[in-house]
């Protein structure tokens, strides 16, 4: 079509023409022809993040009744991850393998698995009041679950049932030390789990003791029922909550509704530590009025959404129309008592319409609130009570965050403001529901705060996020060989190169195997009709983000192996037939080379052996197979020469110096040494005149060959890049 430049597309049957759009080739074209101001040109580059960049904090956030955890960036708002905490999520196995079905198994009163989980409000572990990065806490508010997290692999390792609770207030506190991590009712209810009977109804406070480990670079860690506790509470609705630090240390602090009313309740929970305890559903309780004489019941003037402590401990900040800043040293005289706020009023700070939340920065005194019905976040002093500045939005805020800000040393920079409204913006329709959305707020201005980006989360319905330091975070890379990721044990069913076997025992089958690029061991595994059957299976690569899927067709069983993890899958094998095993995670250029077959018999089934040599072959058959076998020795001899020129250059390079690039070469040795079985298997054959076993044999040894030197040509070229980057 000459010079037009049309670019033809057919579509149902029509030809509509699109005319080629002239490269934006810089920034002053890309601007105009999308309309761009400078001030938006500012907002991108603040939120780009580059290749090979990282993100000052990591972020996480519950999505609500889809039970898992989101993990993403700030500045840049990118999604890293989804975690499955208390429903199944498939992409990790989670829920699928035997560990995990186990753990969310034991977080049920009555072995069951809940599908969903309701998780708002997460908590990190602190040290002194700061997050040290070790674990995150949510609490399942609909199925009364509280969760623990490794943040070392960001994996759950714990899940528990409240046995006071049947429901619970979906947010999770800790204390400055992580002690105990913190869960209370929401609606109060009879606790026998039966009675109809609201006259019996009460509520109640969870301490869960925490056993951190401090081994340096271990960073496992447990919740033990048998030294945790509750406290009885009376049969207020119980809501949002925090945790002393500083000179509050020891209180708890949350909100509560009775007839109308809304209070601010206070506990001194070290009392509760040493009070009497009875058994109640087999668990630890303190009777409220054992306690109550550490207990003060605080009347606010109208009806509040948040409580939070300020970051040096010296002031409760309580979130309505008018901030009510609470001073938590006459607080504290009060125990024992019911007061009006005024009683313990440091200040009253007049915000806007339908405060949500408020939040903290580094600057000294400052906080910030959420005025929803206003749209609008406003700066202000909680010291003073005057406000700073204010950003009128084109959202309705709601839940704010700030890094660091529910710690002791709060950082700055930016504020997350979760938009719980967002369909009425012009997001692009996906029908009815739509993604969660929040914005990123840019407050390192002392004067002036600016909206600057939107992130949308789907699958998620957003309340609270935590925010910590990236670099506070020590994520591990692999596990070590043959570990339950669950437990961080080793796993009794590890297995490793040359020592996979299936074990059989009735009709149970064990099958354990190993995986690594790009070969699954075993290949072919017989079992039959009816039998019970199990794979173990080993990752046993060394190499970064190395990860394995595995899924076997029709039987419904996926797993996710990361390096050095064990996993097991169990099912009936009740459908007789071929049924492919594989893996699911992209892991080579040999990825489809991955794969098995699971031969299922049919009961009673009598059929031919699957001996490799099986049947007699004519004297052309074996000259053929004998030609094949020949020319695949050529291929084997050139394939060992790549190996052994890129072993030569690896060792003259001090390959060891750089641990990721041993780690891959101790691959390629595995590999080879797994090989050395095939290679004595052909050499024996060929001496024998049995060319098609010979032949079957050598393509097995040439298979470990080529995997080999995958990996150790992508050891090469690691270490090229190690070495570019000294000189």
């Amino acid at each position: 079509m000459k010079q037009l430049k049309w670019l033809a597309l057919t579509v149902l049957g029509l030809v509509v023409f699109v005319p080629r759009v002239k490269a934006q080739s810089t920034v002053d074209a890309v601007m105009k022809a999308r309309g761009l101001t400078d001030k938006d040109k500012l907002a991108a580059v603040k939120t780009f993040m580059p290749r090979g960049g990282r993100d000052e904090y990591f972020g996480i956030v519950g999505t609500g009744n889809s039970g898992t955890m989101i993990v993403y960036g700030v500045p840049s708002m990118r999604i890293y991850k989804y975690v499955g905490v208390f429903s199944p999520e498939p992409w990790q196995g989670y829920g699928y393998d035997d560990e995990s079905q186990l753990l969310l198994k034991k977080s049920s009163l009555d072995d069951r698995i809940p599908w969903y989980g309701d998780m708002r409000f997460p908590a990190y572990s602190e040290t002194n009041g700061d997050y040290d990065g070790k674990y995150a806490f949510f609490t399942d508010g609909a199925n009364a679950r509280v969760a623990l997290l490794g943040l070392d692999d960001f994996e759950t390792k714990q899940v528990l049932s409240n046995p006071i609770m049947n429901n619970l207030f979906p947010e999770a506190t800790v204390t400055p030390n992580t002690e105990y991590v913190i869960q209370t009712g929401q609606y109060p209810h009879p606790w026998d789990m039966r009675s109809t009977d609201m006259g019996q109804a009460k509520n109640a406070i969870t301490f869960w003791k925490v056993k951190r480990m401090e081994k340096e670079g271990e960073h496992k860690g447990r919740i033990i029922k048998e030294k945790s506790f509750a406290i009885e509470f009376p049969p207020y609705q119980l809501d949002y909550n925090d945790v002393g630090k500083g000179p509050s240390d020891g209180l708890f602090f949350g909100l509560a509704f009775k007839d109308g009313k809304a209070y601010v309740y206070a506990v001194d929970y070290k009392k509760a530590v040493s009070a009497k305890k009875t058994r109640v559903n087999d668990f630890d309780v303190v009777k409220f009025d054992d306690i109550k004489g550490s207990v003060a019941f605080i009347e606010l003037p109208a009806k509040a959404n948040m409580v939070k402590v300020s970051p040096e401990g010296k002031y409760l900040v309580v979130a309505a129309d008018n901030v009510l800043v609470l001073d938590a040293a006459k607080i504290k005289s009060n125990l024992g008592k019911s007061i009006k706020a005024d009683a313990v009023m440091h200040k009253s700070v007049p915000i806007g319409k339908g405060v949500v939340d408020v939040t903290f920065d580094y600057r000294k005194n400052i906080a910030y609130a959420s005025a929803h019905d206003d749209s609008k976040i406003v700066r202000f002093n909680y010291e003073t009570g005057a406000k700073k500045d204010e950003v009128k939005l084109d959202f309705k805020p709601s839940y704010i965050t700030v890094p660091q800000g529910n710690s002791m040393h709060p950082h700055s920079n930016y504020l997350i403001a979760v938009d719980k409204e967002a369909y009425l913006k012009n997001l692009p329709k996906t029908g009815p529901v739509r993604p969660s959305v929040q914005h990123l707020i840019d407050i390192s201005d002392d004067n002036e705060m600016t909206d600057i980006y939107t992130m949308t989360l789907p699958q998620a319905n957003v309340y609270g996020n935590e925010l910590i330091l990236r670099t506070t975070i020590k994520p591990i890379i692999r596990y070590p060989t043959g570990t339950n990721s669950r437990t961080g044990e080793p796993s009794p069913f590890r297995a490793v190169a040359g020592q996979e076997k299936i074990e059989r025992k009735g009709n149970r089958v064990h099958v354990f195997g190993t995986l690594i690029r790009s070969h699954i061991t075993p290949e072919i595994v017989e079992v039959n009709q009816g039998d019970i059957v199990t794979f173990h299976l080993t990752n046993l690569e060394r190499a970064e983000d190395e990860t394995h899927g595995f899924t076997i067709d029709t039987y419904g069983k996926h797993g996710s192996f990361e390096p050095g993890k064990t996993a097991s899958l169990t099912f009936v094998a009740d459908r007789a037939g071929a049924f492919p095993y594989y893996c699911t995670e992209f892991c080579s250029a040999l990825h489809l080379e991955m794969e098995g077959i699971l031969m299922v018999k049919p009961k009673g089934y009598k059929g031919p052996g699957t001996d490799l040599g099986a049947g007699k072959l004519s004297k052309e058959e074996l000259a053929k197979y004998k030609k094949q076998y020949e020319e695949k020795l050529k291929v084997i001899k050139q394939t060992g020469d790549v190996i052994n020129s890129v072993v030569d250059y690896l060792k003259k390079n001090h390959y060891e110096k750089y641990p990721y690039v041993k780690a891959l070469v101790q691959d390629a040795v595995d590999q080879l040494n797994k090989a050395k079985f095939t290679e004595d298997n052909y050499k024996k054959y060929a001496k024998e005149g049995k060319w098609k076993d010979a032949f079957l044999w050598a393509e097995q040894y040439f298979q470990y060959q080529v995997k080999a030197a995958d990996v150790g040509l992508r050891a090469k070229k690691l270490l090229d890049e190690k070495l570019g980057k000294e000189q």
